[in-house]
């Protein structure tokens, strides 16, 4: 299950990665980040705000249900 995390929660040292859907035109724009089995996700435009947080199977389980839409 995915749950809002506080910016203040966050690991320290996550390395954010762009969306490769992302654009330099296009201000919706989301960032992932990776630490002991847990997916973090933000708004790019946002980075100090909260973010959503996955642990590993569920995170699987999410990206099984958007492909196949």
């Amino acid at each position: 299950m995915a749950r809002r995390n506080s910016a203040h929660e966050e690991p320290a040292g996550l390395r954010w990665v762009k969306s490769s859907a992302s654009t330099t035109t296009s201000d919706s724009c989301v960032e992932l980040a990776v630490a002991d089995g847990t997916v973090f996700i933000r708004d790019s435009k946002d980075a100090e705000g909260a973010s959503l947080v996955f642990r590993w199977p569920a995170w699987e389980r999410f990206l099984g249900s958007t492909s196949e839409a």
